[in-house]
């Protein structure tokens, strides 16, 4: 029982689910406060840009609503003015930010869920409830999709807890670096930064060997032209 426990623990902490966050253009002005809300309801903010989108590039990111009849209206909106986008990062990350933010109307977030942050920094017009202050990705997929539409060159992998990289820098960098760096004090090279990448190049381990092919059994590739034999040359 306690190997399952322990395995579901460092399962936890070894992977964070990622999801993106977006506050539109009407809570933009509330942007510090949510974000504050956003931590406290123990998330890690990873990244974060203030955009304003084009109406082609809003209508891309909502593209899995092309066809309903509020699509133009989403465009327009989501491309009046400026959003900043968020990567959030937390154990079952997508349900818990879709939980925080509440239902995609107001009206309904107000009446059921009044302590949801669409409840607070949603907006109700006479053109309806568009204006709910936040999105959130609905699932993995479009997590991903999502995520590198505002940051193309995030590399989505867990997020490492502190005690994982002093594991990973005890086991793979400090036996390499360590000698590295005590051998750079001995030496005190005039260019030490040019010294120690030499020193680590030539010490990588994680460099391949080839093992040594024993002489006798290596294949001579050379050509040779047949001595003549004694029959040839008296003709």
């Amino acid at each position: 029982m306690s190997v399952a426990s322990s395995d579901s623990e460092a399962e936890y902490h070894a992977y964070s689910e990622r999801t993106l966050a977006v506050i539109k253009p009407e809570a933009f002005e509330d942007a510090e406060a949510i974000e504050n809300h956003i931590r406290a309801n123990g998330f890690t903010i990873l990244a974060k840009r203030q955009v304003h989108l084009t109406p082609e590039q809003a209508a891309e990111l909502y593209r899995g609503h092309y066809g309903r009849h509020h699509f133009p209206h989403l465009v327009a909106h989501m491309s009046s003015g400026p959003i900043v986008a968020l990567v959030l990062a937390t154990k079952n990350c997508i349900q818990k930010w879709r939980n925080l933010m509440g239902p995609a109307r107001v009206i309904e977030a107000q009446a059921y869920w009044p302590d949801s942050l669409r409840a607070c920094y949603g907006r109700r017009t006479k053109y309806g409830d568009y204006f709910n202050g936040l999105h959130g990705s609905e699932n993995h997929a479009e997590a991903l999709r999502e995520i590198h539409f505002f940051f193309p060159t995030m590399v989505m992998g867990p997020v490492l807890r502190q005690w994982q990289v002093n594991d990973y820098i005890q086991k793979h960098i400090t036996r390499t670096l360590l000698p590295a760096l005590t051998n750079l004090a001995h030496e005190c090279p005039a260019e030490p930064i040019l010294w120690l990448a030499e020193y680590l190049q030539r010490h990588n381990p994680n460099e391949p060997e080839l093992a040594p092919q024993p002489s006798d059994h290596r294949e001579d590739r050379r050509c040779h032209t047949p001595l003549a034999s004694d029959e040839s040359l008296t003709k």
